[in-house]
């Protein structure tokens, strides 16, 4: 069960926080993406509402706005305890528009997919069952979300190519040809970054693992 409406869950000072994320401070600006998720999470899904179930997955659009919120948090300006909270759903309303925009463009069936069978299980999940078994194998519905909240920020925090080659290769399932491609790289050299990018992940998803251990 999600913890849609949840302020965050451990008392923490937000600003302070904010003040040290701003200035790089990459573990003050997990922390707040942590405490977070709930709120950030369920606000992704009443933006998706009803004509966009099924379409649009919530954990994409938070990995969107998560990118979007490690490149920006150094002209984030907090003026009060709820303004990440605001900034980032500001976020997630633009990556939101974005992904409309995007599925109007390519004239997606839309109705036909809405009436088509939900995802029982995210990309995300797919990715950690695959490539990260070792580093987060949740029993229950709250960890798993957990796992997936710590995959997302993992994600959001690689380099621009390794980040791209990954989501676009192993996320979106896109052929490795097409990928090498846009990125004017050999498909071997596609693979290596995909490689190291995935060393990157598991890595990172081991030190998560004080996030994870919290909900045991």
């Amino acid at each position: 069960m999600r913890a849609e409406e949840t302020p965050p869950d451990q008392p923490i000072d937000v600003l302070a926080l904010c003040r040290s994320a701003a200035e790089g401070d990459i573990a003050a600006l997990e922390t707040l993406i942590w405490a977070h998720r709930g709120r950030l999470w369920g606000f992704a899904r009443r933006k998706i509402g009803p004509d966009w179930q099924g379409v649009i997955d919530p954990d994409d659009i938070l990995q969107d706005a998560y990118i979007d919120i490690f490149t920006g948090i150094a002209r984030f300006k907090a003026e009060n305890e709820d303004s990440f909270y605001r900034w980032a759903t500001r976020l997630i309303e633009h990556r939101f528009i974005d992904r409309v925009r995007a599925l109007r463009r390519k004239k997606r069936d839309v109705a036909r997919e809405i009436q088509g069978s939900p995802r029982s299980v995210s990309r995300h999940e797919s990715f950690l069952a695959s490539h990260l078994r070792d580093t987060a194998t949740p029993s229950r519905a709250l960890r798993r979300e957990d796992a997936v909240n710590a995959l997302m920020t993992c994600i959001a925090k690689l380099p621009d190519d390794w980040r791209i080659a990954v989501q676009r290769v192993h996320l979106d399932q896109e052929p490795l040809g097409a990928v090498a491609s846009d990125m004017g790289r050999s498909e071997d050299a596609v693979r290596r970054l995909v490689s190291r990018a995935v060393e990157r992940l598991a890595e990172c998803m081991r030190s998560a693992s004080r996030f994870l251990s919290s909900h045991d």
